[in-house]
This record gives structure tokens, sequence and C-alpha cells, in this order.
């Protein structure tokens, strides 16, 4: 199992955004524990500007299908940048 770096943009479908909300949050929990860390971008005044998820895939195929996978990419309200090998080299909980 490896660790993938997944980032998105946001595309500007606000509404779309907040009516896939509770299918997007549901993805993302159903995940488990290949979901090590996910969260939005945010823009100088605090609106999302895109998301970042860090994920646990056997590789990088596995990886994009997952990141595909998520109901704001196949509504087009996220557009999938990047997926990239990633090693975790500390972790600190957040508080």
């Amino acid at each position: 199992m490896a660790h993938f770096l997944v980032e998105y943009a946001e595309t500007g479908k606000a509404a779309q955004r907040e009516a896939l909300r509770p299918d997007h949050i549901a993805y993302r929990k159903g995940l488990g524990d290949a979901l090590r860390l996910a969260g939005p971008l945010l823009d100088d005044g605090g609106q999302p500007a895109g998301s970042v998820v860090i994920i646990d895939a056997p590789d990088r195929a596995a990886a994009e299908a997952l990141a595909n996978a998520d109901p704001y990419v196949a509504a087009e309200v996220l557009q999938l940048v990047s997926v990239r090998a990633y090693r975790i080299a500390a972790m600190r909980p957040p508080g």
C-alpha cells in the first residue's frame, strides 16, 4: 500500500457543491482507513478553491480511480488536478 496526494480544483459550481455535499462527505467517509487526510483549499477570502486528499492505495491507477469516484468529480464540482505518490515523513495530530 502506498500514499497518494490528490489535488482537486473548484469549477465554480457552488449550487451543485451544496446539493451534493452529503454524497461527497459520505463517499469520503466510506473510504475508511484508506483516507489519511482531507480538506478544502481556501482562497484569500476563505472560500473553497479546491481540495487536497491523502489516500492509501495499492498503486497510482487505484488512487486515480478512487479520486475520480468522488461525486463532486462526476458532477464537475471538482476537477482532478493531480494524483502523486506521497511519503508521510512526519505527522502531528491536529489540535
